[in-house]
């Protein structure tokens, strides 16, 4: 053995016995929690709400606070191979060999956890598109992740997509985590996720059981689509979804679900004060 290669294996015992490892290797989701997926490195979302249309349809995305607690069960879809190369909302260029996928509303460079639930096979994955349009699908996937949970064959499938955020110190937060916590391999693994997430949403549903209130708010009678997308640019919503949608010759924004009469009301009250004299009705109702 060279002198080189006894400091080499030297160095690297003393890596490993101290637990230094690289950042690589602390971020890998399958030795983790037995997931193949993207790793879990810290990034910095587009945290800015804004809105955007496709095909005469406006979507909101979603703050950082907003988007952690995200949970929905859904279609998914995956891009196919085709796509290699094609740049992607980020700026960055899609790669089917990358654990990466579209979301409507998801920040960019989030992260989400995605279950198969015919197969119950996972994968993690990072946002770094957006789509797809299809009303009836959820999430894109690239098409190493969709081999991964085992979407190639049916080419969409039925799944549920948990968020997942990553803060600088590494620790996880986020929807998903409370199925991270079942997973978990290593006592290092099970303490990087932030269990206050768990209460925090136990205290939401409770409070929401409690109240049994959800309200949307409605303004209609918008000569064009311009006007409708310009209203939502005026009141710069932070975590309030907006949507504007066409129906019988006009055009309408639909607000919420809100959570509680409170938000309800306060929302209201200025959308009344910006309509000012024009023609729009706004209303309340439960869900």
């Amino acid at each position: 053995m060279t002198l080189k290669t006894f400091v080499k294996l030297t160095a690297l015992f003393l890596t490993i016995s101290m637990g230094i490892l690289p950042a690589q290797a602390k971020n890998d989701t399958n030795k983790l929690y037995g997931i193949k997926g993207a790793n879990l490195n810290q990034t910095t979302p587009h945290h800015s709400p804004r809105s955007y249309t496709v095909r005469g349809k406006t979507y909101t995305t979603q703050s950082h606070i907003m988007a952690k607690n995200y949970s929905k069960t859904g279609v998914a879809s995956y891009y196919h191979r085709k796509f290699n190369g094609r740049r992607t909302s980020s700026g960055e260029t899609y790669n089917s060999n990358l654990y990466t996928a579209a979301h409507k509303t998801l920040p960019i460079n989030s992260y989400a956890l995605v279950t198969n639930l015919r197969n119950n096979r996972k994968t993690i994955v990072r946002i770094n598109d957006r789509g797809p349009f299809s009303h009836d699908r959820i999430i894109d996937l690239s098409y190493v992740a969709a081999k991964e949970i085992g979407l190639i064959a049916r080419g969409t499938g039925k799944v549920k997509v948990e968020a997942l955020h990553i803060a600088p110190n590494g620790n996880i937060s986020g929807a998903g985590t409370k199925t991270l916590a079942k997973l978990a391999k290593t006592a290092s693994a099970s303490n990087r996720l932030v269990k206050r997430e768990e209460n925090e949403g136990k205290r939401h549903l409770n409070e929401s059981k409690a109240s049994k209130e959800q309200y949307t708010l409605k303004m209609l009678n918008f000569p064009s689509e311009k006007q409708a997308n310009n209203m939502i640019t005026r009141l710069a919503l932070d975590n309030i979804n907006a949507e504007v949608n066409h129906r019988n010759g006009k055009y309408e924004i639909h607000f919420g679900p809100l959570e509680n009469k409170q938000l309800t009301t306060q929302l209201k009250a200025k959308l009344q004060k910006m309509a000012g004299e024009k023609p729009l009705i706004v209303y309340t109702h439960k869900n």
